[in-house]
């Protein structure tokens, strides 16, 4: 962004986004719209998700060191980068509530039921701001120790959930034709992969910018991967039903019992959960408060972040009345809503930036032979 020399390891970019992807995705129905065929839905919404990540990577790699925002400074000037910091602004402040709020009702709901709603927030925000006051590589470093937890308990979870699995539950294929799989994949593209768009902020501190595209369709292509073996699990165990349900899978893990020792491991499940919420809140807040400081006077985005975790907690109390609310906006509201900051915006500047390359590098072209 100009204001910070951070660097990012690539391995610790790819944990980080990898993270963030696994996010609140990990915890709310995926595709439900598609049923038990939602698994089709991710697969075909993975592959969609590289579209929209090869726009706003291209852009970045078309001006090495510069964020989203500064190619759209150079390119039409300072007033549009205001505007366009504003709302990427906005859009990762919103995004940044709506993962608060569902983890807040995910966690009252199934935990801490007589905890007040407010405790639960600050004591989730105030790690949050420790995390993002910290700077982008001790995010980075703390997603590959969470990233770790993530992978092991889905791998236990798969292997003790295996023993209630009915793949008669996935059948039959497609018995409600493509067009519910279709709208389930565009669900998918705009959440959670195409909220990697914030990632164009972080571009810059990429220790190897020449090397982002790849890293980046490898990471969504590992994070569809993992959508893909919890729906899945899910759908083995919960049948039909897994497409219904709020928390979809905290009940598949109430399934888990071995040998009448091994039960209630829902706990587990839940601290790995809050751990990626943690990560993804931690973006949201660090890319809301880098998206301040390149519009407005105070050029480091450090200050920013007190004031906008006191929003954060404030709004989210107001913004969605129920938990339910804030998922079936996610699921519903949320794909098209997203549309312009994921899409539209940056596709914009890929095509202005092309002819802006093309223009500035003829002057150089030699006259004749």
């Amino acid at each position: 962004m100009g204001n910070t020399t951070e660097q990012v390891s690539n391995t610790g970019f790819g944990a980080m986004m990898l993270v963030f992807l696994a996010g609140s995705s990990m915890t709310i129905p995926l595709a439900s719209v598609a049923g038990h065929d939602a698994w089709i839905a991710i697969l075909i919404g993975t592959v969609g998700s590289f579209g929209l990540a090869y726009v706003y990577v291209r852009v970045c790699q078309l001006f090495p060191g510069k964020s989203l925002l500064d190619i759209v400074g150079v390119l039409f000037g300072s007033w549009a980068k205001r505007i366009a910091g504003l709302l990427y602004a906005w859009y990762s402040f919103h995004l940044g509530i709506l993962v608060l709020r569902i983890f807040v009702d995910f966690i009252s709901t199934v935990a801490l039921i007589k905890t007040p709603n407010l405790i639960i927030s600050l004591v989730m925000m105030s790690v949050v701001l420790w995390a993002a006051y910290a700077g982008i590589e001790v995010l980075a470093r703390c997603s590959l120790v969470v990233l770790f937890f993530i992978l092991v308990e889905g791998a236990f979870s798969v292997i003790l959930m295996s023993k209630d699995f009915n793949f008669n539950n996935l059948m039959p294929i497609l018995d409600r034709g493509w067009g519910p799989v279709m709208e389930g994949a565009t669900q998918i593209v705009s959440f959670p992969f195409g909220e990697t768009v914030l990632f164009a902020m972080v571009l810059p501190s990429l220790r190897k910018i020449s090397r982002a595209r790849k890293l980046v369709f490898i990471i969504l292509l590992f994070g569809g991967l993992m959508m893909l073996v919890v729906n899945v699990r899910n759908s083995l165990v919960l049948g039909e039903a897994a497409s219904r349900m709020i928390f979809t899978t905290y009940t598949a893990y109430q399934y888990i019992s071995n040998a009448d020792f091994l039960e209630r491991v829902e706990p587990l499940a839940i601290v790995t959960w809050v751990m990626g919420g943690f990560v993804k809140s931690c973006v949201c807040l660090y890319v809301c408060a880098q998206a301040l400081a390149a519009v407005l006077p105070v050029k480091h985005y450090r200050p920013y972040l007190l004031p906008i975790v006191i929003l954060t907690i404030e709004v989210s109390f107001f913004i969605y009345k129920t938990g339910t609310e804030s998922v079936q906006f996610a699921l519903w509201v949320w794909p098209w809503y997203s549309l312009p900051f994921q899409l539209l915006i940056p596709l914009a500047l890929l095509l202005i930036a092309v002819i802006f390359k093309k223009r500035t590098a003829a002057p150089a072209a030699p006259n004749g032979g």
